[in-house]
């Protein structure tokens, strides 16, 4: 039941991703003579490009049914009618780059807080386990835990900030439309696609592991790892939040300096 549940949230998440990840293309290829041909080609690239992937990748499943689907088409229809109602991709853009970033960087900001505790509670296992001779091993896994948690729900935070590790030739020294070229068609060729596919290949195994109360092997130990392997969908969540905001920027920028 679960996994059947995991896949209709696929969907989803899908259906309201897709819409998303498209604004700040819409902002960049709105206006203009050429507004038109752009469009066309952009619409045939999604489609051969979603038709290729599916084809490369039997094992996700992608192929949806007429529920999958109609869920699909149905949540991408009503992201696609709230934008515009508010007043197209440049309004929404305007009201959602704020609440994503506010999102990434609050996550961010909060797990900042477990690199002190986990320093606090490894330096108490050492005093307790060579001082005192005692073992708590919940203690133990709650350090892994945290470095979980630490590693996964600071990642969009890092990239948002840009204090992710960065290795370039050239783009330190780029020109700003260049730097701006590079966020965009990264962003797009690269995060959205990695984000997308893992929710997609982390849902039968968090589902999975929250079907069963997955816990410690240990009788003793913290008994909540479906938790814990939560954090993996919650990292792509929150990757592709930074990545929007990203695009958003870099596609402003080249608007700016066409």
């Amino acid at each position: 039941m679960l996994n059947l549940i995991g896949d209709i949230l696929n969907w989803l998440a899908a259906g309201a991703m897709f819409p998303l990840m498209i604004l700040p293309l819409a902002l960049l290829l709105s206006g203009g003579r050429r507004a038109g041909a752009w469009w066309v080609g952009l619409i045939i690239g999604f489609v051969a490009g979603g038709a290729a992937f599916a084809r490369l990748t039997p094992g996700l499943a992608l192929t949806p049914g007429a529920g999958q689907a109609a869920t699909f088409a149905g949540v991408s229809a009503a992201v696609i009618a709230g934008v515009a109602i508010i007043g197209g991709p440049a309004r929404f853009a305007a009201l959602a780059a704020p609440l994503f970033e506010s999102l990434t960087r609050g996550s961010g900001r909060a797990v900042m807080w477990f690199l002190l505790v986990m320093a606090l509670v490894q330096f108490a296992v050492v005093v307790l386990r060579y001082v005192f001779g005692i073992n708590y091993i919940f203690m133990q896994e709650s350090i892994t835990y945290m470095h979980g948690a630490v590693f996964l729900l600071a990642g969009g935070y890092a990239l948002l900030t840009d204090d992710h590790v960065r290795v370039d030739i050239f783009y330190r020294e780029a020109a700003p439309k260049r730097k701006a070229l590079v966020d965009f068609l990264g962003t797009y060729f690269l995060l959205f696609p990695v984000c997308l596919l893992l929710l997609w290949a982390a849902a039968p195994y968090v589902a999975n592991s929250w079907a069963v109360g997955e816990g410690s092997q240990e009788a003793s130990g913290i008994q909540a790892v479906f938790i814990m392997k939560s954090f993996i969908p919650a990292f792509a969540v929150l990757l592709a939040m930074a990545g929007f905001n990203i695009a958003a920027r870099a596609g402003e920028t080249l608007r700016e300096r066409a």
